[in-house]
């Protein structure tokens, strides 16, 4: 039985399905509207057949995904909270099947004329992450901000990294050194990361223990590798040192909480950089010891040769020794 009512100036679905009641705002609409949903939402719950879209408000459902969303890393709250604010001013009112990529294009449009690319493909790419969740919670049935690209920064700076020193004091010093010494030393991905586990993904080849980062998400998108490719890294005896010290499941948490632990012990040791600093030291140092740049792609997980080239000038022979050689 599904009835609904009107609570100000925004009306109400009410049902009952499974033994639970579910309620969900249907914003400001006519009376007749909020009739139609009812009728439909009773012929779906008698015939078993969806006939409507779910219609929630993107206020309400973000309000809803906001709770799960600080509930699951809650040192991102405020952040996350500033991220979301524009695009709810704009679109919050508005059910999320009634809104049209080509508004949101305008939204996009009207915003980098007051903020970085940076932010504004941050705010896009949190929406379309959230409804992607929405989605396969079955809570919703579309996702507007799929369809719409986000923008990325245009900025082109010298790679970052971290000293041996410094990736000894991180080990040595941090509450979590073992993890972090491990990712140094693999150039795992976050993402990649929280879904390792040693019973599954260390395998010995002849003499040779590795460990193998394979493309196999869950149902939330967690653990593809970014090109999509498997691939495995030799474990060398300060990786292996590492992993004596951690339990199965590396890290058992989710990748942006794996993201505030680095920064807070990176913090605490007056390091500074984030996680992502660690796999460019992986990659940097590899080829600083002479590994030709096409093995780090491979061992890195590069897609595109392109990423890997960022670490060309670090070769010992350096651009340098190259120009040297020119006889004129």
């Amino acid at each position: 039985m599904a009835n609904v009512k009107q609570r100000g100036n925004a009306w109400q679905l009410s049902w009952s399905e499974g033994g639970r009641q579910y309620r969900r705002s249907l914003g400001p609409i006519t009376a007749g509207e909020a009739a139609k949903i009812c009728s439909a939402k009773e012929a779906e719950l008698t015939h078993g057949v969806r006939i409507i879209a779910k219609l929630p408000t993107l206020q309400d459902f973000m309000t809803a995904y906001t709770e799960w969303y600080v509930a699951s890393h809650p040192t991102t709250k405020a952040q996350f909270r500033s991220e979301i604010k524009q695009l709810l001013e704009r679109f919050g009112h508005r059910q999320i099947d009634s809104i049209r990529p080509t508004e949101i294009e305008q939204w996009k449009a009207d915003r980098l004329k007051v903020r970085a690319r940076e932010t504004v493909g941050k705010e896009l790419r949190r929406f379309r992450a959230a409804l992607n969740c929405g989605i396969q919670w079955e809570e919703i049935d579309c996702n507007p901000f799929a369809k719409v690209s986000a923008p990325r920064g245009t900025r082109s700076v010298a790679v970052k990294f971290y000293t041996a020193a410094q990736v000894r004091m991180l080990h040595k010093k941090a509450d979590r050194g073992a993890l972090w010494l491990l990712m140094a030393c693999t150039g795992l991905r976050r993402g990649e990361a929280v879904k390792a586990s040693k019973s599954r993904d260390v395998v010995r080849v002849g003499k040779q223990w590795r460990l193998r980062i394979e493309s196999t998400p869950d149902e939330s998108g967690e653990g593809r590798t970014k090109s999509g490719k498997w691939r495995e890294v030799p474990l060398n005896a300060r990786a292996l040192e590492a992993l004596a010290a951690l339990p199965d499941r590396i890290a058992e948490c989710h990748p942006d909480t794996l993201s505030d632990w680095f920064a807070a012990d990176a913090k605490a040791l007056k390091l500074g950089g984030t996680l992502h600093r660690l796999r460019h030291t992986f990659c940097a140092h590899l080829v600083m010891a002479g590994v030709p740049l096409r093995r780090v792609q491979l061992l890195a997980g590069h897609a595109d040769y392109k990423t890997t080239e960022i670490y060309a000038h670090l070769a010992p022979e350096g651009a340098k020794g190259a120009v040297d050689k020119l006889r004129f």
